[in-house]
């Protein structure tokens, strides 16, 4: 049974093409990340990137550095794993440290990832993903009408044909960029994210329109505090309703669940590690809602970890795990997408031949 004996972390930065806008003023200029190596005492290794966004979870990547190296990975360095549900066992420890979402994925899936090259199995066999394509969508920031079709029309050059837009600046001229992006790119398929900025009693006719028009889903429409307006919106209108920051552990998506308000939940890895992600995926099979997988503006290694959880059967929506390409690092190791679509295997590919380019960074 492999002990874990190290626990890395190092600062990774990667500058962006251009600013991610979102909601009523958030931005993001560069990738101010951390990278988490775990090493395994039969040399096994597992390498994660956990993303700070101070406005979301309240990490920065000095807190990252600061939590893993002082309270987390003293609790981790010694034991032995040598399954998912020991893995599991041992992440839950964590919760002993309260929040830290991204530090705690990233160290959860870093042993996942050990474990899994301890046992000489691929990623996504030891996952149980069994999908051989995985349907990716495409964030698009807010902003002027030129530079939205500027930044879709890059996707679709790059291969993508399923698109989240951010819209929450400015609804009404908002909703006729996208009339106009659904004209000019009739191949493609749009939904929105409104990251909790609609006004409740104007949120139910906003979708109604929107799913008029052809948009197939929105993202939190409501503050995540209005609960029994955001399952009065659920039931007032025909748009379905995804999940994100309502639903950031497993006892947030259980109210949310008892509470009707979604239809659609998008895990994110890069919070929930692959443990937690397992676990809110099953239950949300058993509720019979669906699914899609997000990467929290990730970088290709943390893009690539979320599109294979997502080669799970029961994600069925589009996942988000293309935001690399809105990076300016070298992704000479990024998988071909071929009309919207990502392979498993190639994922798997460029995911071992990037861990291996940063075995010796962290």
């Amino acid at each position: 049974m492999p002990k874990i004996i190290r626990i890395d972390a190092a600062p990774y930065n990667i500058p962006l093409k251009g600013v991610l806008t979102w909601g009523g003023g958030h931005e993001l200029r560069h990738l101010s990340h951390v990278l988490i190596r775990v090493v395994l005492g039969d040399g096994a290794f597992g390498i994660a990137e956990a993303p700070p966004r101070p406005s979301i979870y309240g990490e920065t990547q000095a807190s990252i550095l600061h939590i893993v190296d002082e309270l987390l990975a003293p609790q981790l360095l010694g034991a032995e794993i040598d399954s998912f549900p020991s893995v599991a066992a041992l992440s839950a420890r964590l919760a002993l440290v309260k929040n830290n979402n991204t530090a705690k994925g990233a160290l959860d899936m870093a042993l996942h990832q050990a474990l899994a090259m301890s046992r000489g199995q691929r990623l996504g066999e030891y996952l149980g993903a069994t999908r051989k394509k995985i349907l990716l969508s495409a964030i698009v920031s807010t902003g002027a009408p030129e530079a939205v079709f500027a930044d879709i029309g890059a996707a679709c050059a790059a291969g993508l044909r399923v698109f989240k837009v951010k819209i929450g600046r400015g609804i009404r001229g908002e909703i006729e960029t996208i009339r106009r992006l659904m004209e000019d790119f009739p191949k493609a398929r749009f939904y929105v994210d409104a990251n909790e900025t609609l006004a409740p009693d104007a949120a139910a006719a906003v979708l109604t329109e929107l799913r008029e028009l052809g948009v197939m889903h929105c993202e939190e429409a409501l503050p995540v505090h209005l609960l029994r307006e955001r399952r009065q919106l659920r039931r007032d209108c025909p748009m379905p309703i995804i999940a994100d920051d309502s639903a950031f552990t497993i006892d947030d998506l259980k109210r949310e669940i008892a509470f009707e308000t979604f239809d659609i939940l998008n895990i994110k890895t890069a919070r929930t590690g692959y443990s937690e992600s397992m676990r809110m995926l099953d239950i949300c099979v058993e509720a019979g809602l669906g699914l899609m997988v997000g990467s929290q503006a990730s970088s290709l290694l943390g893009c690539l970890q979320a599109a294979v959880f997502a080669g799970h059967e029961a994600v069925t929506c589009a996942s988000e795990c293309s935001f690399y390409l809105k990076t300016e690092a070298d992704l000479s190791f990024a998988p071909p997408i071929v009309d919207g679509w990502l392979t498993l295997a190639d994922a798997e590919r460029a995911l071992s031949q990037m861990q291996e380019a940063l075995r010796d960074f962290v």
